[in-house]
């Protein structure tokens, strides 16, 4: 389980030759999924265009790199459509207004946990009370109803779902993954 903010800025690994092929730039939401679904990478060498990893090319995200088989796995955001379609919807997920189901504004999103070991999905939300409370809590992916471009919709008692820290996001993900093994 990854932030954002942790993935942005890592260089971006091709395994087959052990060269840094570029840096990721930013990190593209499918909100309908609830998932990342491309990685633009700035590789220095790009005037007029950015280079995507579709997210099922990514072989992992570490602490030190994002991997990639090999370099032929980026291309050229012009020459795929469904991330060209995905940046012109411009749906933004870290901060963003949070409304409930029944129209309460309660707060905005921080940032973003990602599931690297599951299709890069969206796991958690950071949440920041209007209540101008002192810690942020986590709202789980379960409770979020929709990723909007202005707003996102979450359960109507999505306070009772809150969770501490990663940690608990965490432990309910490998609770879930439990169950679907029975």
């Amino acid at each position: 389980m990854k932030k954002t903010q942790e993935v942005i800025g890592l260089p971006v690994i091709s395994i087959c030759d052990g060269s840094e092929v570029g840096k990721v730039k930013e990190l593209v939401v499918n909100a309908e999924k609830g998932a990342v679904d491309f990685v633009i990478v700035d590789n220095g060498t790009q005037i007029l265009g950015a280079s995507v990893i579709p997210t099922e090319k990514v072989l992992g995200i570490g602490g030190y790199a994002l991997t990639i088989e090999n370099s032929s796995d980026m291309e050229e955001i012009s020459k795929m459509p469904a991330a060209v379609d995905l940046l012109q919807k411009d749906v933004k997920v870290k901060n963003t207004r949070i409304l409930t189901k029944k129209g309460r504004l309660i707060g905005e999103t921080g940032d973003i946990f990602i599931d690297e070991d599951n299709r890069c999905s969206i796991a958690g939300l950071e949440f920041i009370s209007n209540a101008a409370e002192e810690q942020i809590k986590i709202i789980p992916r379960e409770s979020v109803i929709t990723f909007g471009k202005n707003l996102i919709v979450v359960a109507e008692n999505v306070e009772e779902t809150l969770l501490n820290d990663a940690e608990q996001l965490m432990s309910e993900k490998a609770a879930a993954d439990a169950e679907k093994k029975i």
